[in-house]
């Protein structure tokens, strides 16, 4: 009994030395480091998986397949909840496509109106009366000319929209009934360093030609740079059509646009129009 007790101590005792030299090897040269118990000092970067990836890459699918609502739907979510998202942008360019291109449809629509020209009628004119603008007549129609026919059909869309501009990047998007509608994206902003925020209405919009201003009508309106004034706030929206010999000197302060980004903004708001201003 003294000789097994004996046998058992050492066979311990060889578990102690070499199995605690074993464990002490493995942690020091197999193991990898578990950094989840690492001090706080050195915490676990775990990158964070972008859904708007996945999100669009479905919306364009549903697009594909025929089912524009679900395909609508989805990237206005996407718009709405990751607006952080490396897609985002892609988002919004896709949906304002769609959302512009269905506006400016002949087809007839819930938000549309159809006219039939009459005698004596011209674009101004239409528009008092359906309580539109003249350009919106003009561009939702396509016309080249101011030159109508009686018994011509028009279109006149219609929408309450309101606009939002980035005081930090300078971007531009206008909603319509609370919903994203369209997103232009600056070609440059010369922003104020400390612009006003809130809740802005637009002073006034203004066609220019040569140097001088031109209304809706006149032979050079068609080609004239558009701006946009926006009420005590410091921040134009323009456009230059000729820029190697400017319509108009460019204001101190504001945000650049394409023509034709800026031309079918002009279009589509009027001086009723909110504007909100956010950092």
């Amino acid at each position: 009994m003294n000789n097994l007790l004996k046998i058992l101590v050492v066979v311990l005792l060889g578990f102690g030395v070499f199995g605690g030299g074993g464990f002490i090897t493995y942690r020091l040269f197999f193991k990898k480091p578990d950094f989840h118990l690492m001090g706080a000092n050195q915490p676990v970067i775990t990158p964070t998986p972008d859904p708007g990836i996945g999100m669009l890459a479905e919306a364009k699918r549903d697009l594909a397949g025929g089912h524009q609502e679900d395909g609508e739907d989805l990237l206005r979510a996407l718009i709405r909840s990751f607006p952080d998202s490396l897609k985002s942008d892609e988002a919004k360019k896709l949906l304002g496509d769609l959302n512009i291109s269905a506006f400016f449809s002949p087809a007839p629509g819930p938000n549309k109106t159809e006219y039939f020209v009459v005698r004596g009628d011209s674009i101004a004119k239409i528009a008092s009366k359906t309580k539109t603008s003249a350009e919106l007549i003009f561009k939702a129609n396509n016309l080249d000319s101011l030159t109508i026919q009686p018994g011509q059909r028009l279109i006149i869309p219609k929408g309450q929209f309101s606009m939002t501009i980035s005081g930090k990047n300078g971007e531009v998007s206008l909603l319509n009934n609370g919903d994203f509608f369209r997103w232009y994206k600056p070609v440059e902003d010369r922003l104020p360093a400390k612009a006003a925020v809130g809740l802005f209405k637009m002073k006034e919009k203004i066609a220019w030609a040569n140097g001088l201003r031109v209304s809706f009508g006149e032979k050079k309106y068609l080609g004239s740079s558009r701006w946009i004034v926006i009420n005590d706030n410091a921040i134009t929206l323009y456009s230059e059509t000729n820029p190697d010999t400017p319509n108009a000197q460019r204001p101190a302060t504001g945000i650049l646009l394409n023509p034709a980004d800026m031309e079918e903004l002009y279009a589509l708001v009027t001086k009723d129009t909110p504007i909100i201003v956010k950092q």
